[in-house]
């Protein structure tokens, strides 16, 4: 800045301007300047102030996300190390809270609010499905969200041998822990649920011909749901139904004169009384023979059906018993089937060896002797020690 000029021979030369104090703006006629009042090292100070206001902000921000994290890992990480799996019934019709509490309350998940807020986050908490679920500790948060959405229900193994009646089906699943007995019975005896309006098992072998599945949960092995025997119900009708359409069983039952349900109840027997596949033929040719000349088909196996407590050998009283599966007392074949006939039995029904034989007697070792005439089955059966 300048001060006033003084007049010399080269003209009017400008002065430096000497400050009266030492504020910056302030000059010896007490003017303010806009810049009046705020040191020189004040503005150094006010930078560092700022400078180290955006540090601490930054590194705040940064120790608050780290925790935000370190909360979200502590609620999502596994309740356990090592696994211990533990089934779990997720209700019907439960909503996220209600799962989310549950499963807290099993020890599975350690916070049931992170539970439902991952839920809706990921747009899942109306699609978690009911069920039986194998639910682990140790799995992380997510993996438990992802199974129940995926409806990854626990399974077990079952084997339903052949010749198994519903009782004894039940009771297989009971002891495999995939559902109740008592309940498997009375969905599998219920004529509501049996035979539909629009079943395939009822376009198969006709309305209702009688109260019960029996005959038609086809035996074989199954990984089943555990908990939903309705399930299970429906799994065994439809391999039953997919073996029919591969052996054609409708076209060739109807070939033989015969009714789908008559080949499977026919076929049940046939289980029931063999032991060597290659003499399924010859003792489905027996009863083919007999239902022909309408004679009594005479099968223990019928008996022992309708006992409470079956015997290995009948009794002249157990044959007296009165039922129409008695087929002692009553001709033709019984209303139904007496157990699951499996693929062999069914084939033998519909291929019988060609013979004429009407009557077999159990060897003691597996087999059976076939008889054409009654005297030779008289003889047989003294030989054999009957």
């Amino acid at each position: 800045m300048f001060g006033e000029g003084q007049r010399t021979d080269r003209g009017i030369v400008l002065m430096p301007m000497r400050w009266a104090g030492t504020a910056v703006g302030r000059h010896d006629q007490g003017g303010a300047w806009p810049l009046a009042g705020v040191r020189g090292t004040d503005l150094g100070s006010v930078a560092a102030r700022v400078g180290r206001a955006v540090v601490f902000l930054f590194w705040g921000a940064c120790l608050l996300g780290a925790l935000a994290l370190f909360i979200v890992h502590s609620l999502t990480m596994p309740m356990a190390s090592q696994s211990s799996a533990v089934l779990v019934q997720i209700p019907e019709g439960a909503s996220s809270r209600e799962i989310s509490r549950l499963l807290e309350e099993q020890g599975i998940i350690r916070s049931s609010r992170l539970f439902e807020l991952l839920s809706r986050v990921e747009g899942i908490d109306d699609s978690l499905k009911a069920g039986y679920y194998l639910l682990d500790p140790a799995m992380p948060l997510p993996a438990v969200l992802d199974q129940l959405a995926a409806g990854r229900v626990a399974t077990r193994r079952a084997f339903i041998p052949e010749g198994f009646n519903l009782r004894e089906i039940g009771a297989r699943l009971e002891v495999e822990g995939i559902g109740s007995a008592q309940r498997f019975i009375e969905l599998a005896s219920d004529e509501r649920l049996v035979y539909g309006a629009n079943s395939p098992l009822t376009a198969l072998v006709g309305s209702r011909p009688t109260p019960s599945l029996e005959g038609y949960l086809f035996p074989d092995t199954y990984q089943l749901a555990v908990g939903d025997e309705a399930l299970a119900i429906r799994t065994m009708v439809d391999r039953f139904l997919q073996v029919a359409e591969e052996m054609q069983l409708a076209q060739r039952a109807q070939a033989m004169g015969m009714t789908v349900h008559q080949v499977v109840t026919l076929a049940s027997i046939v289980e029931k009384e063999a032991v060597l596949d290659e003499e399924r033929p010859l003792i489905a040719a027996v009863f083919l023979n007999r239902l022909a000349r309408n004679m009594p088909l005479q099968a223990d196996p019928t008996v022992k059906y309708v006992m409470e407590q079956p015997r290995v050998r009948l009794t002249y009283a157990d044959l007296r018993i009165d039922s129409p599966y008695n087929t002692y007392r009553y001709r033709g074949l019984p209303p139904g089937p007496i157990a699951s006939p499996g693929r062999a039995s069914l084939e033998a029904v519909l291929q019988p060896a060609n013979v004429d034989y009407l009557y077999f007697v159990a060897d003691g070792r597996g087999g059976h002797v076939f008889s054409r005439t009654f005297n030779q089955h008289v003889r047989a059966r003294q030989r054999l020690g009957y």
